[in-house]
């Protein structure tokens, strides 16, 4: 007999128009465990005594830490297979209190999930039905043997519910609804920080040689912190011909690094290389020689920069 919560799982009811995170949990056990009176209980609110052979699918919006969530319910009518172990987010096993066999049958079913899957990456709540215990049908799973099956199955929590007045039954779904989201969070932090974007400095187009140069200019012009780069250089002149004459002069006159030789296209910057500084000779203040257009010396200290300058042209 099919369990009658399956007549409501695809109502309005459960039907969601937006779409919000998925929670995917897989609910196993024997026909004796109780499993399908649990999962009708906590979506319904009512107790019904029959179990679903065939399991069932069934789903429920719920909140854990503020976030909404879509919870995914599976209840499976058999032993976890290969599919189930790879769809699931997390597991509740489920046994009765007063059935041994459904007991024994929580641990078998535990090492066949092992096979098909890390249960390390796997939350696991191990839970004990009390719905048909009475005076004539009572307990046989004492509290110190469901406990070493909870510590068994990779220390998982553990809960007595009962499904007819609804005993811990709301607990176990939020239960494990936030150790998924908690394992989630714990796996996105041990990812590490994100690595810097295509355009960012560190990717760019612009040459890292030119970046230290805008720095010092902004050092000499009383500029502060380093800014964008169309923001922080003001315009400037083209470079006249007899200042390209005596930067090439210069720059024969002296060894430069092999990621020297490309002639810079910017027409920002002079680049005048000091040969006194390779020699070790002390550094005396100096006077630039300055494009035509320029009304007065520039006075330089020689300590700005290690083995060239890199002076706006006024």
């Amino acid at each position: 007999m099919g369990c009658p919560c399956d007549s409501f799982v695809n109502s309005q009811e459960w039907t969601l128009s937006r779409s919000v995170p998925e929670l995917k949990v897989g609910i196993v056990g024997n026909l004796s465990s109780g499993k399908s009176a649990l999962v009708h209980r906590y979506l319904t609110g009512t107790y019904v005594q029959e179990e679903s052979p065939e399991g069932g699918r069934f789903k429920k919006e719920i909140v854990v830490d503020g976030q909404s969530y879509l919870l995914l319910i599976r209840d499976e009518g058999g032993p976890p297979e290969l599919q189930f172990a790879a769809w699931v987010d997390a597991v509740v096993f489920v046994f009765s209190l007063e059935d041994e066999i459904s007991f024994q049958t929580v641990y078998n079913y535990f090492l066949r999930l092992c096979s098909y899957r890390n249960t390390a990456e796997v939350p696991m709540v191990l839970v004990g039905t009390q719905d048909a215990i009475s005076a004539a049908n009572p307990r046989v799973i004492d509290d110190s043997r469901a406990r070493k099956l909870s510590n068994d199955l990779k220390r998982s929590t553990y809960y007595e519910t009962c499904s007819t007045y609804g005993l811990n039954v709301e607990r176990v779904f939020q239960d494990v609804a936030q150790k998924v989201v908690a394992l989630r969070k714990k796996q996105q932090l041990s990812i590490g920080p994100c690595k810097s974007l295509p355009n960012s400095p560190s990717h760019s187009s612009v040459p890292s040689a030119s970046i230290p140069s805008v720095h010092i200019n902004q050092a000499a012009n009383g500029g502060g912190a380093f800014s964008d780069y169309s923001s922080s250089v003001p315009s400037t002149p083209s470079i006249s011909q007899r200042e390209m004459r005596i930067e090439t002069i210069a720059a024969s006159n002296t060894p430069t690094p092999i990621r020297k030789q490309s002639k810079r296209r910017s027409n920002i910057f002079t680049v005048v290389t000091n040969p006194a500084h390779q020699r070790n000779e002390p550094l005396p203040l100096r006077v630039v020689e300055m494009p035509k257009h320029a009304t007065y010396p520039v006075w330089v200290p020689e300590w700005q920069a290690e083995r060239e300058f890199q002076l706006m042209t006024f």
